[in-house]
Parts: C-alpha cells; sequence; structure tokens
C-alpha cells in the first residue's frame, strides 16, 4: 500500500491541482506520455517540490497544469529542478477582455532552458557535446575567425565586462564541429522582437513596474538558449529537441492536451497575456555554422562516459515489484506532506538534511554535470572532489550522492 488513496474522480471534474495530483486518472494520463526513463511516481515527487518554490503553481487550472506536465514528461525533462532543464511557470490570462464575463484565469507557461536543449540534442546519437557560452570583453581568450581558417576559441574570465557574443558550439561522433556567433546586438535585437518581451514591456510601462521577464533575471542564459537554437538550423536533431522547440515558450493549449494526448501540443487560440518568449529572430540573414578543422579548436571536453561509478555500499536486494512499490511511497509522501504542510525543512529550495545544495557551487556543478551526461559521467569527473568531501564534509556528500542516485534511478 502506499499510504495515499488516489481518487477516481472523471478529470473534467477535478476542481484544482491538489485534487489532480491526488486523482488516478492524471497518473495514468502521465505514464501514457511519459519517457522511458520517467515515472509518474519520481513526476509527482518533483512537481511537488515544485510548488513548493512557486506556490502560485497551486492555484493553477489544473487541466493546464496537467497538460504541461504531461509534455515535460513526453520530452523527458523535470522541470523545476536544480538541473535547469525546463520550468513550469504560471501566468494570468484574460479571457472576454472587455467584455461583461471578462474572467482572469491562471495557467501554466512551460519554458525549456538551455540544459535541458543540450541534453535532448544529445539524444539523436550524432552529437558528443553541445556547449554555450558568452563572450564578455574582460574574457582570458576569444579567438574567432571566420573563413578558410574559420577558428572559435575561448577561455572564460572575471564576467565583468561588456557582453560582446553569444555563442554555441557542437562535437560530432565523427570527430566534426559546428558552431554559430551572434553578436550581443543580434541577441539583443532577438530579444527585442520576442513576444513575450514585448509583453512584459507594455505591462511594465502601464504599471510602472519593472519588468519581469527571463531576459531581465537570467540574460546570459537565455542568450545562450538563443544561440543553441541559432545552430540548431544545422543539427541532425532528435524528435523530442524538435517539440521542445515547438513548444518552448509558446502560446499552447495545454488544458486540450491533457484530455486527448493523441492530439498533440496545439497552439493557444485563445486571447490572453502571455509570459517572455522567444519567437523567432527578426535578422532574416541566418547565421551559418562554421566547420572547425583544428583539434585544438575543440571546447571544453565532456566527461569521460566510460570511468567506472565509484563503488556504493552494500544494499538489500529488492525486486521489480517491491522497487516500484517503495517510488510510489516517496511520491505519495511527498505529494502527502504537501498539502498537510509537514516537511517544512524542505519547503524551500531543493535541500537534503541541513544542506542547501542551491547554495553550494560545487553542488551545482556536479549535478549539472549528472543532468546533462548522466550520472556515472558526473561521478567520474568529479571523482576526486567527491572523495574528499566523503572524507572532510559528510553531510554535503550525502546530499550530493542522494540526489545523484535520483537523478540516476
Amino acid at each position: 500500500m502506499t499510504g495515499l488513496v488516489l481518487q477516481k474522480t472523471p478529470l473534467r471534474q477535478v476542481a484544482d491541482v491538489r485534487q489532480l495530483l491526488m486523482n488516478e486518472q492524471a497518473r495514468d494520463q502521465l505514464a501514457a506520455v511519459a519517457a522511458k526513463h520517467m515515472s509518474p511516481e519520481r513526476m509527482m515527487r518533483v512537481v511537488a517540490n515544485a510548488i513548493r518554490t512557486t506556490p502560485k503553481l497551486q492555484q493553477c487550472e489544473p487541466m493546464s497544469f496537467l497538460g504541461a506536465l504531461m509534455q515535460c514528461a513526453a520530452l523527458g525533462l523535470e522541470p523545476n529542478t536544480i538541473l535547469g532543464h525546463a520550468y513550469m511557470i504560471p501566468f494570468d490570462k484574460t479571457l472576454n477582455r472587455g467584455k461583461p464575463n471578462e474572467t482572469v484565469i491562471t495557467e501554466v507557461q512551460l519554458v525549456v532552458g538551455y540544459k535541458g536543449l543540450i541534453d535532448l540534442a544529445r539524444r539523436s546519437g550524432h552529437i558528443t557535446s553541445l556547449n554555450a557560452g558568452i563572450h564578455y570583453s574582460d574574457d582570458e581568450l576569444w579567438d574567432y575567425e571566420e573563413g578558410t581558417e574559420a577558428r572559435l576559441r575561448h577561455q572564460p574570465g572575471p564576467e565583468a565586462g561588456k557582453k560582446l557574443h553569444a555563442y554555441a558550439i557542437a562535437k560530432f561522433k565523427d570527430g566534426g564541429h559546428a558552431y554559430v556567433v551572434l553578436p550581443w546586438a543580434r541577441v539583443m535585437r532577438i530579444r527585442d522582437a520576442s513576444q513575450g518581451y514585448q509583453s512584459a514591456l507594455r505591462v511594465a510601462t502601464k504599471y510602472k513596474k519593472p519588468i519581469d521577464t527571463p531576459w531581465v533575471k537570467h540574460e546570459d542564459e537565455m542568450a545562450k538558449k538563443t544561440a543553441i537554437r541559432a545552430l540548431a538550423k544545422y543539427l541532425p536533431l532528435s524528435v523530442e529537441f524538435m517539440e521542445a522547440l515547438d513548444v518552448d515558450e509558446a502560446r499552447a493549449d495545454y488544458r486540450a492536451f491533457a484530455m486527448d494526448p493523441t492530439a498533440g501540443v496545439i497552439p493557444d487560440a485563445d486571447d490572453g497575456d502571455t509570459i517572455e518568449g522567444e519567437v523567432g529572430d527578426p535578422d532574416p540573414k541566418q547565421e551559418k555554422p562554421k566547420a572547425d578543422p583544428k583539434p585544438k579548436a575543440e571546447p571544453k571536453p565532456e566527461p569521460e562516459k566510460k570511468a567506472a561509478e565509484p563503488e556504493k555500499g552494500p544494499e538489500p536486494a529488492k525486486d521489480q515489484a517491491e522497487t516500484q512499490v517503495d517510488a510510489a511511497v516517496e511520491a505519495d509522501k511527498a505529494v502527502t506532506d504537501l498539502f498537510n504542510g509537514e516537511d517544512e525543512k524542505n519547503a524551500a529550495t531543493e535541500t537534503t538534511g541541513d544542506v542547501d545544495l542551491l547554495k553550494t557551487p560545487f553542488a551545482l556543478e556536479v549535478l549539472r554535470d549528472a543532468g546533462d551526461f548522466g550520472e556515472t559521467a558526473a561521478r567520474a569527473t568529479h571523482a576526486a572532489q567527491l572523495d574528499y568531501f566523503a572524507t572532510n564534509d559528510k553531510p554535503l556528500f550525502e546530499a550530493i550522492d542522494a540526489e545523484l542516485k535520483s537523478i540516476g534511478g
């Protein structure tokens, strides 16, 4: 038994997100579209944590919430986690604006992070690494040239100077490379032409408030994603990557997708407010990829995947049924704790015990590498540091180890 009785209420009669997370049909819908490495139990645990960190998600229209969650599961991306792969963002939408029956509802917008795009690109099987970066005026090295001697080399510095370029570079299994470099002025033109940025600017001007948009809060990350999107036109990509580009920051009808996944995600025909979104490149001149003929121009090498994972302590063997029950128990406990107000010490930000991983740079680096390259590669890359913390800072090591296992499992 899982300790939580799932409700059999038809989805159309589910009143709020709380009922949705306890609904049997909602979990069935999630399982029907989830990628092979995703489980409904894991997604329920993740979304419970997401609601803790973004309480307004609980106010969302339940079918919109479920549809966005199903899209994340279909792409194989966990939303609102420390990995930064995807974000479910609540936003207010006005229906029938200016009419007597004008109504404001809260829906969910799905934003795929640049780390999520990198993860999806690698699934094509043709790309061994995909990286993006920002060139600052005070960087240690910037060597960029087009033409017959095309090359791109970058060594970051203090990152306190002027932003000059955004770039993305892909390495292929056959040893080839492709990259794009966008001058910062072009990145800003893309930002200014985006529907979401224009909408945020109008709202800020109308109500005399600061512009509330990811382009203000996370400018470098948005610029990196812009470069990856520009490079994507020339890459062999996975189906999931193409789907992510279609739904990323788009005005989508997730309510319809939740009720009928076979129809796919379709554009939302209703008028309403939107959040920040990058919708296209206003510059008709396309940026061409440049082949990198020199091995020295390679980006920072990705972690070696063949390295063995550090040995784990002995654990009692469990059969498949027992493992599934444990996963269900964990997911149900997360949902129950969320609505019972328990487990407050984990409510703020992805914490394990007394260790706040979001405030530990080393932990962030390890977990992001795990998200991009897998648990085994992350452990191998950071083996020396992990061994050090296992001896000198056991709480931090145990917190990182637990999160790595959850990512790998």
